[in-house]
């Protein structure tokens, strides 16, 4: 197209050499010039692909460092834990069953027992707690839970209903509501009643509600132990409600969706069927 306009201005008109050059050199880089600044917008679109990629690249080296950072982390925690408990803990039981073989009492053997089985099942737990366990693991029931309470001296009554399929991490939550609130009992208000009142519908709802104390507390008043409850019921997609009654006593109660929850992790269900047990 450059040659078509300037051949005819050739061919008619007679233009010294020099201004020759200088109308043809300047209608080749006029005809010129779309081209070279398409090819310097292709090349600043794909200088800025390249520098965003380079970037996410970059971000997601970094996220996958702060990962595995908080992994290791998190492993060499679980490990001083598993070391530190599990060593105590492996000695409790230890001593228990030295204490049961010993002992002449026939209830200090039994109280002794009953410790060594819990020393191993805190243990057993401790470990699936933080992953050192395979998923099979097994735990008790509610009923075996309101049993162990009811022989360390807490009057409890459990009401159970409903028959609705629990996913892991809600049935694990619903039995910690149910151990945290009773384990609260017996250190802030030991003498106290307890009814434990769990709906298995939609949603689950667990209901742990006290009278007041008659004994002197022997708690510190310092644990976390409701803030870390609330947190597990949160995780599992529910919520957590406590309140102090207008008795003197407490009550804790948590809304769980029977579901799949947030954080399915290591959990399993336990079991219960439909019942209503007596007061101790």
């Amino acid at each position: 197209m450059t040659v078509a306009a300037i051949a005819p201005v050739l061919m008619t008109e007679a233009i010294p050499l020099g201004p020759l050059l200088l109308a043809t050199a300047f209608a080749f880089g006029l005809a010129a010039a779309p081209t070279a600044l398409g090819a310097l917008i292709t090349t600043r679109k794909e200088l800025t692909q390249s520098l965003y990629e380079t970037r996410r690249a970059r971000a997601a080296e970094l996220e996958a460092q702060e990962t595995s950072a908080r992994a290791a982390e998190r492993a060499r925690i679980a490990r001083e834990i598993h070391d530190a408990v599990g060593h105590h803990a492996t000695l409790i039981a230890v001593e228990s069953a030295a204490l049961a073989a010993t002992a002449p009492d026939p209830t200090v053997r039994e109280t002794a027992l009953r410790l060594r089985a819990l020393a191993k099942e805190s243990l057993s737990e401790m470990r699936a707690a933080l992953g050192l366990l395979n998923s099979d693991t097994t735990y008790p029931s509610l009923q075996e839970l309101i049993d162990r309470a009811r022989v360390a001296g807490v009057a409890v009554t459990l009401s159970e209903t409903g028959d609705a399929t629990l996913s892991p991490a809600v049935s694990r939550a619903l039995f910690r509501v149910v151990q945290e609130s009773l384990t609260n009992v017996t250190k802030h208000a030991p003498g106290a009643s307890v009814t434990v009142t769990v709906d298995r519908a939609s949603p689950v709802r667990v209901s742990v509600v006290n009278g007041p104390g008659d004994l002197p507390s022997q708690g510190d008043g310092g644990g976390a132990g409701l803030h870390g409850l609330s947190e597990r019921v949160r995780l599992a997609g529910g919520t957590l409600t406590t309140s102090y009654r207008a008795d003197g006593g407490f009550s804790v109660t948590a809304v769980l969706p029977p579901g799949k929850s947030k954080v399915d992790g290591q959990d399993s269900t336990f079991g219960g069927s439909t019942r209503d047990a007596a007061t101790a």
